[in-house]
């Protein structure tokens, strides 16, 4: 499972910078710009707090992908049934 925090993306659509992201959250700037890069994942509470900051759902701050074997043993799966 790959994990993509999609946090960068909107916080730049909403014109924020990573300063006033800190101060809605309560979260430090430096733990905010790792969290973009992905050197760290933020814990589910976190990342429902930095969702509720920026008003989106948790669903679209943190996107899950399954590994493409997963995917393709499904899909194939699937068109047998």
């Amino acid at each position: 499972m790959i994990v993509k925090f999609n946090l960068k993306n909107i916080r730049n659509k909403q014109k924020l910078t990573q300063d006033e992201l800190s101060k809605k959250t309560g979260i430090i700037q430096q733990t905010l710009s790792k969290y973009e890069r992905g050197t760290i994942i933020p814990q589910i509470d976190t990342a429902a707090k930095i969702a509720t900051a920026l008003g989106v759902s948790l669903d679209e701050l943190v996107i899950i992908y399954e590994a493409k074997e997963k995917v393709t043993k499904r899909l194939k799966s699937i068109t047998r049934e």
